[in-house]
Order: C-alpha cells, then sequence, then structure tokens
C-alpha cells in the first residue's frame, strides 16, 4: 500500500492537470496559426484602443494585420519608458485600459532596469503556454505526480516596493505564473520552506533551500531558470554537508549520508524524473554538466520566453520549444533579409528575431531574442533559443547591455584610451587603458546598478569583477582578435562589451 502522502500527492497533482487539460486541448486543435493570430491581435487591438497609444496609432482604424503593420511602428523599451515612467507617477490607461496588477523589473539597455507592466490579459497570455506545457509534462511522465516538485523561488533581496501611483513592483515568487487556484493547490505538493519568498539574507535562503531539498526523498520534478543556480545548491550542499545534515531527522540523515559524501545525487532523490531548466544558447554547457551528473533523470530544455513574453515552450520528444501560438501575436525577422514574416510564413533552418504584441501593453515589441527554425509540429514552429540581436552578456542571466556599460564604465573612467567588458569563466574582466583605474570593487558596483546582474552577484552565480590594466596596444589586439575570430577587417566595429571569453590571449597586460 503505498504512503497516504504519496497518494495526496498523487491526487493534488492530477486534479491541477484536470484543471490545465481544457487549455492544452485548445493549443492541440489548433490547425490554422494564421486564424488565431488575426483572432489574438483584434483582441489586443480592440480592448485597447482607447489608451494613449492605441489612439496615436488608430487601433480603432486597424482591420488587418497588413494595415497594423503600416501604422504601428516596431518598438523597444525605449519605447515605453517615458510611458511607464508617467504610469509610476500616476496609473493612467496610456499603454493598456487594463488596471497594471504589477511593474516587474528586469535589466534595461540604455538604463539600469527596466519596469514592465503586467495585466491581468498579460497573465493570462503566459499561462496560454505555461498550462499545456505542464498538461504534456504530467501525462506524458506520470511518474512525477508521485511526488513533490521544487520550482525555484525567488528570494526577497530588498524590502517590496512600490510607484508614486501605488503599483507593486516584482512578483513575491515564480509560483505567482500560475493561476490562483491551481497556486493553491500545488503550494501543497511544492518543496518550499515557510517564508523562504520573503528571505533576505542569502545564506539563511541557500540553507534553508538545500534542507527541504534533503528533506524530500519524494522530490520528483525540479524546475528552475539557469541551470548554474541548481549547479550553486548542489555546491552549497557540497561545501555545508555536515552543518546540513545535522538539520535532518536522525533516520532521514543515516538514510542519505553516504550518499550526499559521494554526490550520489541519484541516492538522495530516487525517485527524480525531470530537470527543467534552460538548455540553449550560452545555458547549453550547463545543463550538459547537469545531464552528467543526473543520469537517470531527463534534462528538458525550457522553452522561451522573458519578463515581457510568453514565446515557446517543451514539449515530450520534441527537438526545440514549439511555439505558444495562442499567448500573443507573433512577427519574426528575417535576420538574412530583413523581411517580416507571419507564423505561417517561417521556413525551417532560418534564422529570426521574435517581435511580439501583448496584453501587457506592448506593441510590435523587440525583445532582440533570436530563434532557428528546426522543425514543425503539425502547423506549428519548433524554435531554439540562438542568443539575443542587440550588444549583450548574459551568461547567467546578468543581461549586461553594451549601452549600459559604455556609461557605467564611461562615468568611472572618463577620457579613458580603451576598455573592453567580458566574461572568464564565472565573472567579468575590464580589460582598460586608461589614467584613471578604477578599482574592481567600483567597476563591480557599477554594473551591479543593473538589477540582474546584482541577483546574479548576490545568488553568487558570478563573482566580482577584475581589472586587467592594459599595457600595449589594445586597439591593434583587439583587432587581431577579430580577425581570429573570422570577422571581415572592414566589420569589425569598436565595442565595450564581448560575450568572448579568450580576450586575455590577445591583451598584453596584467590582472590587478
Amino acid at each position: 500500500m503505498r504512503n497516504p502522502k504519496i497518494l495526496l500527492y498523487y491526487f493534488i497533482n492530477t486534479l491541477c492537470c484536470r484543471f490545465y487539460q481544457g487549455e492544452y486541448k485548445r493549443f492541440a486543435a489548433v490547425t490554422s496559426p494564421e486564424v488565431v493570430q488575426k483572432r489574438r491581435l483584434k483582441e489586443i487591438l480592440m480592448k485597447n484602443e482607447e489608451t494613449a497609444y492605441g489612439k496615436k496609432y488608430g487601433f480603432k482604424t486597424i482591420d488587418s494585420i497588413k494595415a497594423y503593420q503600416e501604422k504601428t511602428p516596431l518598438s523597444d523599451y525605449e519605447t515605453y519608458r517615458p510611458y511607464i515612467e508617467q504610469i509610476s507617477e500616476k496609473e493612467e490607461s496610456l499603454l493598456t485600459m487594463e488596471k497594471i496588477i504589477t511593474l516587474e523589473p528586469t535589466s534595461g539597455s540604455t538604463k539600469a532596469a527596466k519596469l514592465i507592466p503586467y495585466t491581468k490579459s498579460l497573465k493570462e497570455e503566459f499561462q496560454m503556454g505555461i498550462k499545456p506545457w505542464i498538461y504534456d509534462l504530467y501525462t506524458t511522465y506520470p511518474e512525477i505526480k508521485w511526488g513533490r516538485s521544487y520550482w525555484s523561488i525567488t528570494p526577497a533581496i530588498g524590502n517590496k516596493q512600490y510607484t508614486k501611483s501605488g503599483i507593486p513592483i516584482g512578483f513575491e515568487e515564480d509560483s505567482e505564473y500560475f493561476g490562483r487556484i491551481e497556486k493553491y493547490l500545488m503550494n501543497k505538493v511544492f518543496v518550499s520552506p515557510r517564508d523562504i519568498g520573503t528571505e533576505t539574507n542569502m545564506e539563511r535562503f541557500y540553507t534553508k533551500t538545500v534542507v527541504e531539498l534533503l528533506k524530500t526523498k519524494e522530490l520528483t520534478l525540479i524546475s528552475v531558470w539557469n541551470p548554474t543556480y541548481l549547479l550553486l545548491l548542489l555546491d552549497y550542499m557540497e561545501d555545508n554537508k555536515e552543518r546540513l545534515l545535522n538539520e535532518l531527522s536522525h533516520r532521514r540523515r543515516k538514510e542519505i549520508r553516504q550518499a550526499v559524501y559521494n554526490k550520489a545525487y541519484d541516492q538522495i532523490w530516487p525517485r527524480l524524473k525531470i530537470i527543467s531548466c534552460w538548455c540553449d544558447a550560452y545555458a547549453a554547457f550547463y545543463g550538459d554538466s547537469l545531464k552528467r551528473l543526473f543520469p537517470n533523470c531527463i534534462v528538458q530544455p525550457k522553452g522561451l520566453l522573458s519578463t515581457e513574453s510568453f514565446i515557446s515552450f517543451p514539449l515530450a520528444g520534441e527537438r526545440g520549444g514549439i511555439l505558444s501560438v495562442r499567448s500573443h501575436f507573433y512577427e519574426f525577422i528575417d535576420i538574412d533579409t530583413n523581411q517580416i514574416c507571419l507564423v505561417n510564413e517561417l521556413k525551417t533552418g532560418r534564422v529570426y528575431e521574435v517581435v511580439v504584441t501583448t496584453g501587457g501593453g506592448f506593441y510590435r515589441y523587440r525583445n532582440y531574442d533570436i530563434v532557428k527554425v528546426v522543425g514543425w509540429r503539425k502547423s506549428l514552429p519548433l524554435l531554439i533559443f540562438m542568443g539575443k540581436n542587440d550588444r549583450i552578456s548574459d551568461r547567467f542571466g546578468e543581461k549586461l547591455h553594451e549601452t549600459f556599460v559604455r556609461e557605467a564604465v564611461g562615468k568611472l573612467a572618463p577620457g579613458s584610451e580603451f576598455y573592453l567588458l567580458a566574461p572568464e569563466k564565472n565573472r567579468y574582466i575590464l580589460y582598460i587603458k586608461s589614467d584613471k583605474l578604477p578599482s574592481g570593487r567600483e567597476a563591480d558596483n557599477a554594473l551591479r546598478e543593473s538589477y540582474h546582474y546584482d541577483y546574479c552577484r548576490k545568488l553568487g552565480q558570478l563573482k566580482e569583477l577584475q581589472i586587467f590594466v592594459l599595457t600595449g596596444d589594445p586597439k591593434k589586439e583587439y583587432i587581431k582578435g577579430c580577425l581570429d575570430a573570422g570577422q571581415k577587417l572592414g566589420n569589425i566595429k569598436p565595442a565595450c562589451l564581448s560575450s568572448r571569453e579568450d580576450w586575455g590571449k590577445y591583451f598584453q597586460g596584467y590582472k590587478m
């Protein structure tokens, strides 16, 4: 006879799947993405035609996708920054007619942070992707239902903030993406220490999280964003194993002590079936590390989603993530031709930048995400995330943009002859030739004005920045590095940010 607790987990997980079955069926029933997309665009424009943005671009008179593209320009966050600053002062119907539930912070390109408006419609659009994914996952791998799940919880880092107009900044935790009833039910099976979402001390956060994971023999699913986060938890377990083991019951401690010392994770969590995390682009190396550590576990790549939008989600047995066609209205910029395509016009093997129109008040919005079409599931494309189409370095989720770096370093070392910021393993190196040299701490603090860089530093995913003092001719050395990487001399552009790790072999100098 099964343990009553296990039966309870199965009942709750099965009930949540039943809640998600309808959305999965609606998604699976899509045979004509063009029809779905036209309907989605019409709904968004009709809801928001009386907003300031809708009036500016004549949403009320738009009767086709072509008319929408002709009347409404492509945009990025800087298009909306003035609107959002005004909304923060006095909430008005500038971008959306709906009440703004929260402003979610993320990193920006020209300033340290962006605030993304979340509405009821935008949350529902996210759930149109989350629900089919979870239903597919739990029905394909029913073993998950017989246990508990760990979904990464975001530490509080600081006190809850509000705008002048009273809008809260940031969700309390990642489970806010679920619906209210499902969230209540899932909290019964989530591996989550009490009040962990409000924990501001990182040492206590790691201790509470790892202890709770060690207690949970019935763990069947781990869902995190960046695989480095899970690797950090495992490293913390290794570095503090005796202290952490002492916080367990005598029985559990005796049961797993040897497994913890041997790093035999399949013995600590014998029922663990799925690890869900990013595995594309820069995350691929770390995803492979998890596969080696959990050889008996399926490491499923997450689809593509950002703070602003939900693009794709994985389906069992498929390569790449399937387009979440019911979530938003999508356009795609062909990277080679710059032609704008719709879903039904995409070609296998080609690379595109994604453009979205959402219920959160962003219209023809460029998040600069680059995807490759690697196949099709019926009428919908399967996509793999390739990286960003703007100058950005994003190894661990830090999302450093070149414009932000230029402004930050420029203030620290004005008049510098040359500088280049680049990653090296788990930290950044500032290669610089200047009469005024900042310390590593000063430069690191300047970068920590970026929300996501600061978050990665607090989690320990990134170590403090180091200064590399340049003593040779850095401009020639930079060109040599670009030429060796296959760039044509005429195409080499000055840069202050690079995502490459090999600049140390080109630059002459020394680390401070």
